[in-house]
């Protein structure tokens, strides 16, 4: 199935993202778009983030799934991003990658990223990257917290990626799921652990006719704290 989702990008315009979901799965999980992913991308032309340029890794998305908010990133900020996710999601992601080369100039690449081992991200030309050597300035994550394993998983993984200084952030979307919301705390409580801060957030609640999934949605964008030592990232 392919679809087209009208993001908006700034100053009054708005781009179209193809996607299409094949019979993928990873972990019980098919490939599909979430309303998180829909409602992440629309909201990230607001939010006043500046990807370095000069780093490696400007953007690093975790759990892509079919890709639209990263694509929407190198689209609306003009610069490169890395979308990753399970080994068996990366050729649907690759074939959206490819359908939208217009709008995102060739600046997105994708590759596996297990956080049990985040050590290493394995790209999909063969080529690898490190935390230590390649630190992302902007993580993404939408819909990412789904079993209670993942507040932990998703933390030091964002912990270990996120480079150090003051322009580096963290934005994170999740539909308030009830079963879920005690792992969201959970999350929230680590990130604080482990030196970040939430500096913005929101809710945005998504038309329920276009989404079979909860459609109440949060948003927030976190940074590292300024009194924060962050030369002891995990």
């Amino acid at each position: 199935m392919s679809r087209a989702f009208e993001v908006p990008i700034g100053h009054g315009q708005t781009v179209s993202i193809r996607i299409t979901e094949p019979e993928l799965r990873a972990q019980q999980l098919s490939l599909q778009t979430w309303t998180s992913s829909f409602v992440l991308a629309r909201q990230l032309h607001t939010l006043d983030v500046q990807p370095s340029r000069s780093s490696s890794l400007p953007i690093l998305e975790l759990g892509s799934g079919t890709g639209l908010v990263g694509l929407t990133a190198a689209t609306v900020w003009e610069t490169p991003v890395c979308l990753t996710d399970l080994a068996p999601l990366l050729p649907g992601i690759a074939a959206n990658i490819a359908l939208n080369l217009k709008c995102t100039g060739n600046r997105v690449n994708c590759g596996s990223l297990d956080w049990d081992s985040p050590e290493l991200l394995s790209l999909e030309d063969g080529s690898t990257l490190t935390p230590a050597k390649d630190p992302a300035s902007v993580i993404l994550a939408a819909d990412t917290i789904y079993s209670e394993e993942h507040p932990e998983l998703l933390s030091r993984t964002i912990l270990r990626w996120l480079t150090p200084g003051p322009l580096a952030r963290v934005i994170i979307a999740y539909p308030l799921r009830v079963a879920y919301l005690d792992h969201l705390r959970e999350l929230w409580q680590l990130l604080e652990a482990g030196g970040l801060e939430a500096i913005e957030e929101g809710k945005e609640q998504a038309d329920v006719k276009d989404w079979d999934d909860e459609c109440l949605i949060e948003w927030c964008v976190w940074r590292w704290k300024s009194d924060n030592n962050v030369s002891q990232r995990p």
